[in-house]
């Protein structure tokens, strides 16, 4: 699997589990043009992506490991839970936000080649 389409099943996964929650609210989802998204929300976007991707990497294996149906919707929901924490906690975005963002990129990609390069050059540093 290369990066970008490694990038493109994290987006999507990540935007429908930070999405659940909104939906059960029944609020609809945020919307953003790929062509309005800033660089410095870009920047927050991907700080919160590597945030998600902690959370991801401490509840996935436990979350595949747990004994039964109901222990795993009972650690997914934590994950989410702790996934939106993550997000919430990085400047300049929130989770509205973040999904909106992740939505618009898995639909633009000139929005995710700008996601994909900062992450790359946040991970050469």
């Amino acid at each position: 699997m290369t990066f970008k389409t490694r990038l493109a099943a994290l987006l999507s996964a990540t935007a429908l589990a930070l999405a659940t929650p909104l939906a059960a609210q029944q609020v609809p989802p945020p919307q953003i043009a790929a062509k309005d998204v800033t660089d410095a929300q870009v920047a927050a976007f991907v700080t919160a992506i590597l945030a998600v991707e902690e959370v991801r990497k401490d509840y996935g294996p436990r979350i595949d490991g747990a004994n039964d149906e109901a222990a795993q919707q009972a650690l997914a929901k934590e994950a989410n839970d702790a996934a939106a924490a993550a997000v919430a906690e990085v400047e300049n975005i929130d989770v509205k936000s973040y999904v909106a963002i992740a939505n618009a990129a898995s639909e633009n990609e000139a929005l995710n080649r700008r996601i994909v390069t900062r992450i790359a050059e946040l991970r050469e540093q």
